[in-house]
């Protein structure tokens, strides 16, 4: 047995043996490997607003098993001021720190702690680094994730360029198109908003529609009145069919509360004759003239009587307060719709201003670009854009100038500034369309007071052309 025994365990340490080389066969390449090519990850430092994900673990000797530990790793957000707070240890000072470092000190101070041997195994990565901010003469100024290895110039095409390119145009035709434009938007809906305050006053005087005369001037007045009237007969008829009904029940539980008054009466008299003969029966039943039957069958009588009149009157109670309920429904009612007419007005009176207001703006706008005309300015003396970077630093923002391939850090701020051309430099226009004698004398004249533009919708506005 011995030898068998002996021979087995022989077999079994070759086998080991022979196992244990080829793992290091294969894995010795990707250890040099990995020790001749550290990945960025490694190499970066750790800063405040990076999440790091830290994993604990221990090898058990005696039972041969790798335990980990979720408790007491995970992931940790780095405070504005470099720390992060881990269980069992406290608060650290990360900051300037590689992960291979902190995962170092973690693993001492958990051993040290617990009084464990070198065999606590602790692994950081950085999971999320902070943002960088990008501001100035951006497309899309804003935050932006940070990645290892990040450039200048990679955060500028993530904000969509600088934006200043070496020509932009100005005020011409696009832009009394657009005021142009935004005119009859605002025109239309200050007709619609015209036609709905004369409907409000109409039902709030309880009379029919009486449109201001810059409504009835409008080509779309008609339209718009008809619309609204519309309306207007659809909320009366509503409004007047909700009365009807709280009416109609009025009327009909003051009809029930007075025939079930009626009945009180008539159960009232019937109970005063049934307790009469009650008492002449317990007389006759006291000198022996009649018999304890009659007496009881009486008393039954008026027991009887007694519920029935209870029961009118509950009803008569049931029917009064519905009847309170259905008044108290038609004042709600009423007041409602007064509450909701003013404040219709209210709201339509105050966008009607707005709207006046920006239609003077948009009619100043047209004037101004038709007078202007239609120009490319090349500025050629725009020169590069300057590009400085605000970093965090343990004494303090530190501001620096950074070229387009330089690295950035999470938490960084860059800012693009883009230097405008002084009184001296050359600003060329060139027109894109040459304005003719006949297109010169089309164009509107400014008014002296934009507030004079707004006149009615039929195009004779002196600041706009007719539509």
């Amino acid at each position: 047995m011995r030898e068998v025994w002996g021979g087995s365990l022989s077999e079994l340490r070759a086998l080991i043996v022979i196992f244990v080389t080829a793992v290091v066969t294969i894995f010795s390449p990707l250890q040099l490997r990995a020790q001749t090519e550290p990945s960025a990850a490694v190499n970066q430092t750790l800063a405040p607003q990076q999440v790091i994900d830290i994993r604990i673990g221990r090898w058990d000797s005696v039972q041969e098993a790798y335990s980990d530990w979720p408790a007491v790793g995970g992931a940790f957000t780095i405070s504005a001021g470099g720390t992060v707070t881990l269980p069992l240890i406290g608060a650290l000072t990360v900051s300037g720190m590689t992960p291979d470092d902190l995962a170092m000190q973690i693993s001492d101070q958990i051993q040290a702690r617990m009084g464990l041997r070198g065999d606590v195994e602790v692994v950081v990565s950085i999971s999320e680094f902070a943002p960088i901010y990008v501001l100035g003469d951006v497309r899309a100024p804003g935050v932006y994730p940070h990645a290892p290895q990040l450039t200048v110039l990679q955060a500028l095409s993530m904000a969509g360029g600088i934006d200043g390119p070496g020509t932009a145009f100005v005020q011409g035709e696009s832009g009394a198109l657009n005021a142009l434009g935004n005119y009859r938007i605002r025109e239309l809906e200050l007709l619609r908003r015209l036609a709905t305050l004369s409907r409000l006053q109409a039902e709030e005087a309880e009379t029919k529609m009486a449109p201001p005369e810059e409504l009835t001037a409008s080509p779309l007045g008609a339209e718009l009145i008809a619309e609204e009237q519309r309306v207007m007969a659809s909320r009366q008829s509503a409004f007047s069919s909700s009365l009807a009904q709280l009416d109609d029940l009025d009327v009909l539980l003051r009809e029930r509360i007075a025939r079930l008054n009626t009945q009180a009466e008539l159960r009232e008299k019937q109970l005063g004759l049934l307790e009469g003969e009650l008492r002449d029966a317990a007389s006759l039943v006291e000198r022996g003239l009649s018999t304890t039957s009659r007496q009881s069958a009486l008393q039954r009588q008026v027991t009887d009587q007694q519920v029935r009149l209870l029961e009118v009157e509950t009803a008569r109670l049931n029917a009064e307060q519905r009847l309170n309920e259905a008044r108290r429904d038609r004042l709600d009612l009423v007041n409602e719709r007064s509450r909701e007419l003013v404040q219709g007005l209210q709201d339509q009176r105050a966008a009607i201003g707005e709207l006046r207001i920006r239609m003077e703006t948009d009619a100043a706008l047209f004037a101004d670009a038709s007078r202007t005309g239609t120009g490319l300015v090349q500025l050629s003396a725009l020169v590069a854009p300057q590009l400085r970077v605000t970093r965090q630093r343990p004494e303090g923002p530190v501001t620096f100038a950074v070229e387009r391939g330089d690295l950035l850090q999470g938490g960084d701020v860059l800012e693009v500034v883009l230097d405008m051309p002084g009184p001296n430099d050359a600003i060329p226009v060139r027109r894109l369309s040459a304005p003719t004698a006949s297109s010169t004398k089309e164009r509107a004249v400014p008014p002296a007071n934009p507030a004079t533009a707004l006149g009615p919708s039929n195009g004779a506005t002196r600041g706009l052309p007719p539509s």
